[in-house]
């Protein structure tokens, strides 16, 4: 999975925890370990509504306990920053996710153990 599409499940598993919001900007880029393959996600939003002050605060001080469901994929790592300037509410997420390895085939002649 390539940043982007890793960003694009990261922005679809978020969306329900979040709620109304615009993107004010995002970075993603690849990111490997000598296990795990991913990539790290900086996200602003701007978060709309008449409830966005106090949903930014909440978000703020759990989105990183939320369960969020990737396909392809989980995230390992999140933190979540509210700012509130003016009336307008914005939540900035950094986010390391990673990427579900693949199953290993079985391979003819093999047997399984047990």
């Amino acid at each position: 999975m390539t940043a982007d599409r890793s960003q694009a499940a990261l922005l679809r598993a978020l969306a329900p925890h979040v709620g109304p919001c615009r993107m004010l900007s995002a970075e993603s880029r690849d990111w490997a370990s000598a296990l795990f393959v991913g990539a790290r996600h900086r996200l602003a939003l701007a978060l709309e509504g008449a409830d966005a002050a106090a949903r930014a605060e909440r978000l703020a001080a759990g989105l990183e306990d939320c369960e969020l469901a990737m396909r392809g994929g989980f995230v390992a790592d999140l933190q979540a920053i509210a700012r509130i300037e003016d009336g307008a509410a914005m939540l900035g997420i950094e986010a390391l996710t990673i990427e579900e390895p693949e199953a290993e085939p079985v391979r003819p002649g093999w047997r399984r153990a047990g």
